[in-house]
Parts: C-alpha cells; structure tokens; sequence
C-alpha cells in the first residue's frame, strides 16, 4: 500500500512526468527503423516524422510496444514484487499518456471525420490479427 505522504513527494511527481512523455520512445524506435535506422538525431528523427505529415504512425500497423497492456501487466508486476513508489509513478504517467492518447485519436474521428485507427494495445492482439 502506498502512503499518501509518498505520492506527493517531487521524486513522485517528476518520474510521473517523464514518464507520461517517455511513454512515446517507441515513436523514435519507429523512425529509426522506417529510415533503416539511419536517423539517429532526434531532431532529423522529428523532421522525418514531420515531413510525413505526422502520419508514419497512421498509415503503417505499427506496434508500439510501450503503448500496449502487456507493458502495464509487467509494470504492475514490478511494482507488486518491489512496491517500489516510482514504478506506481509510471504506471499512473502511462494511463495518463494513454487516456490522452486516446481522446486525440476520438477527436481526429469526431472533429476531422477522419478514418483515424486507435493504435493496438496489445501485443498479443496486434500478432494474432
């Protein structure tokens, strides 16, 4: 059980923010592997993506590994095992991250009418399919 005085620590507060942006290197292992991993700056990186218009992720199936149930099931499981504050730290900055994630995607199909895929959250269903 946490204590409450430990979920307001900055220590606390500081691994859910890095940890709710973080969530998206799996963006950048994307990009390095679309360029055949010749991109390695992440600021070419961000200008590859953009040149794309934003959208390498939308029109390739991609999986994105720390996006998917199966990262929370073994975050969950660390924090089981170590009770370890900060873990219980990313686990809350990935719901976060996700819940965001998620109203994005909502707004792309409501706003622009826009055939926007949800990406696969799990990588059990992602190889199944």
């Amino acid at each position: 059980m946490i204590h409450l005085w430990q979920a307001y620590t900055p220590v606390f507060g500081m691994t859910f923010l890095l940890s709710s942006v973080l969530i998206d290197f799996d963006h950048y292992l994307l990009i390095l592997y679309a360029t055949k991993f010749r991109v390695w700056d992440p600021r070419k990186a961000y200008n590859y993506f953009k040149s794309r218009n934003g959208k390498l992720h939308l029109h390739i199936d991609a999986l994105f590994i720390f996006h998917t149930i199966e990262f929370l099931v073994v975050l969950l499981l660390i924090y089981w095992f170590t009770k370890w504050t900060f873990v219980l730290a990313v686990v809350f900055g990935w719901i976060y991250h996700l819940f965001f994630d998620m109203l994005e995607v909502t707004y792309f199909k409501i706003r622009h009418n826009r055939r926007h895929k949800y990406k696969p959250l799990s990588l059990i269903w992602y190889l199944v399919k």
